[in-house]
């Protein structure tokens, strides 16, 4: 099997050196001379130290595209820019083969608008891959409308193939893991907004659930991914809750800060004025956005569970593994206690009359 990489960035060459460990010839394209020369020394190096790393098949660095004329699959790792996306994809379909597999790594962009001017849209669809990849073992497999079932069976069969567990989604649950990490952000940023506790206090508390701060998750990411994920995923009931985190995201991009080099909300909040409020018990207060989070989460994950289209064992699955969550999601759900759960979101929605704090159904908890 061959597999093409078109893009260099950061998940490009990561997952271009995951795919060397397996049976299949892995192509990379980059336009940046720099990535092609430092990336061949990097391979010359590793090859020298284990020769059977790659299974005697040497991985290809190159800056054509038509390099890629015999790949059984292409994955796109480029920019979070739909009209490039597109744009490769035209140039793509005209090179490869009849039965190549197009696969693009958006993490906000819908798989029906990146393919929109593809003439082989059967064989199209989304994977999404999540960081790091060396220790999350999850991907995304985002079939369109038109994805045929073959093409998804094909992938689920590569992913496999390649150490990964595939999470097949449709319909309104694609991209279904972008959406519920940026909820939590656009959240958690809410709660920062009522002034009591600083990001990094909130930080310490998602870390209670979570393997990852939410505002660390956010920094390392980078605004501009943030960004599109604001702009391209909000549904009806998201988009109110999202508007506060963007415009800060945009305003902070403004300043030219991307969060990824250390100028991200961590760095950037300032103690003197983010002082949290005297509370008596900080104690309680700690446990009372707690709660708060871990009902907001717990919902979020039980309205998404009501789509008929998704497999839920693999989406907890998933979950717990992207997450890195502390105990399963049905422990979390027990241990909270459903009328706590209802209490809390129902004390949001009266303060709010948000209906995206209205309760989910929780009987898929006790289902699983």
């Amino acid at each position: 099997m061959t597999i093409g990489i078109v893009g260099s960035g950061r998940m490009g060459q990561d997952l271009f050196y995951s795919l060397m460990e397996y049976d299949c010839q892995v192509i990379l394209v980059s336009r940046n001379q720099d990535q092609i020369d430092k990336i061949t020394k990097r391979i010359q190096k590793k090859q020298r130290r284990d020769p059977q790393l790659m299974g005697g098949k040497t991985p290809i660095i190159t800056d054509k595209l038509t390099d890629l004329a015999d790949c059984d699959i292409m994955i796109e790792t480029v920019i979070e820019d739909l009209n490039v996306k597109q744009e490769i994809f035209q140039r793509l379909e005209g090179i490869a083969k009849h039965t190549c597999i197009f696969a693009t790594n958006t993490s906000s962009l819908d798989v029906t608008d990146v393919f929109f001017y593809g003439k082989a849209k059967e064989r199209c669809l989304g994977l999404h891959y999540f960081y790091p990849l060396k220790v999350i073992s999850a991907a995304e497999v985002n079939a369109g409308p038109d994805t045929s079932e073959e093409t998804v069976k094909e992938m689920v069969k590569f992913l496999s193939m390649t150490g990964r567990k595939p999470l097949v989604l449709r319909g309104e649950s694609r991209l279904v893991l972008s959406k519920l990490l940026i909820s939590l952000a656009a959240y958690a940023y809410k709660l920062s907004l009522e002034g009591e506790l600083t990001l990094k206090e909130l930080d310490q508390i998602t870390k209670q659930v979570l393997l990852f701060g939410i505002f660390e998750m956010v920094d390392s990411t980078g605004f501009p991914i943030i960004s599109q994920c604001l702009i391209n995923l909000p549904d009806h009931l998201h988009s109110n809750l999202f508007k506060p985190l963007l415009l800060q995201v945009s305003d902070f991009m403004k300043q030219g800060k991307d969060g990824r080099r250390g100028e991200g909300f961590l760095s950037s909040e300032d103690s003197g004025k983010r002082a949290a409020a005297y509370i008596v018990n900080r104690e309680e207060c700690y446990e009372a956005y707690g709660i708060r989070f871990l009902s907001f989460l717990l919902n979020e994950i039980a309205r998404y569970m009501e789509d008929p289209l998704l497999d839920n064992k693999q989406f907890q699955e998933t979950i717990e593994e992207v997450l890195g969550v502390s105990a399963s999601l049905k422990s979390l759900y027990q241990e909270l206690k459903e009328e706590t759960i209802l209490e809390t979101l129902m004390t949001e929605y009266k303060k709010t009359l948000d209906p995206l704090f209205l309760p989910a159904d929780f009987k898929v908890y006790r289902k699983l």
